[in-house]
């Protein structure tokens, strides 16, 4: 079977003063079928970096891209026909209004006036944004402008849809549909490739591909990277007062699965929560300090890319 895509040995350095800055170090992966994919890293990990070298807006430093079995950048005019590319910062025409926008972009691919005309007004009822029709793109709110973006992005209905960064600038009521309607597109037979920093977000995807420091860390089905990397254990989240007692508590624990400190909050994984929560408060009583509040919870991606890197995502 045709892989959608196929990324070899990629890698991108960056000439700067002073020496190289490796933004991309080596990454494979491939894409044999329609599925979402989300590729979850902290800022400065490489995300933007990669997918502009797949979209055949950056040229890699060394490897190869393949998309549908082609070059990208050997023919990268034959590749944009099954990509789509949603840029982090919208990608809009400012000075033209929606609809033009819209209509420019028929025009860039060469669709035929009465096919246009029908997809501009599908994808203006699909986006919420047929009030906002004669409005300049400049003017529109960020959701919005992320909203025309994603419309412009489909409409020459490509198999391979790459999105960075994309809930950047909404609300959480429209992040979620929009990671919704993404997810319905792979009925459709299409691709999703969507870069995020925010980990409840790549949960929702098929599968995750996690970056740090431009190399590819580990990758597979969110619940799969879960329990590979964690395991079928608990997390507990815990405030305690004073923040200065924290390092002495922690310290005293008996659990050999304190992962994270900070201010006065840690983050402890355990096998049998009901009798970890029994000794974190005894233990913070005998350090003079007191437990605030515990929150215990199911492992999440925030826990997996910790557990490997000793970093949390917002880091």
């Amino acid at each position: 079977m045709e892989e959608y895509i196929k990324v070899k040995g990629i890698s991108k350095v960056y000439e700067v003063k002073g020496g190289k800055v490796v933004a991309v170090d080596d990454v494979s992966f491939s894409v044999a079928k329609p599925e979402f994919i989300a590729i979850l890293g902290p800022n400065g990990a490489g995300k933007t970096t990669l997918l502009n070298i797949i979209a055949t807006v950056l040229p890699p430093s060394k490897g190869k891209v393949y998309v549908k079995g082609i070059d990208a950048w050997r023919e990268p005019w034959k590749v944009k026909k099954f990509i789509g590319f949603v840029p982090q910062e919208y990608g809009v025409y400012e000075n033209l209004n929606v609809v033009e926008n819209l209509q420019l972009v028929c025009e860039i691919y060469k669709i035929p006036r009465d096919e246009a005309r029908r997809k501009v007004k599908e994808l203006l009822e699909l986006f919420g944004l047929e009030e906002h029709r004669k409005k300049l793109a400049g003017k529109l709110s960020g959701g919005l402008k992320r909203r025309l973006s994603i419309a412009m992005s489909l409409i020459h209905d490509p198999e391979v849809l790459i999105l960075d960064e994309p809930t950047t600038g909404l609300d959480p009521g429209i992040r979620r549909e929009l990671i919704e309607f993404l997810k319905n597109m792979i009925s459709k037979g299409r691709v999703i490739l969507m870069s995020t920093h925010i980990a409840s977000e790549a949960e929702l995807s098929d599968r995750v591909i996690i970056m740090h420091r431009g190399e590819i860390i580990t990758d597979g089905d969110p619940d799969e990277l879960k329990r590979r990397t964690v395991g079928l254990k608990t997390v507990i989240e815990l405030d305690v007062y004073p923040s200065s007692k924290l390092d002495e508590v922690v310290k005293t624990l008996s659990t050999k699965w304190v992962t994270s400190k900070r201010g006065s909050n840690a983050i402890v994984i355990v096998e049998r929560f009901e009798k970890e929560v029994i000794e974190i408060i005894d233990t913070a009583k005998s350090c003079n300090a007191k437990v605030l509040e515990i929150r215990v919870r199911q492992p999440s991606l925030d826990d997996v890319f910790l557990k490997l890197t000793g970093y949390g995502l917002g880091r």
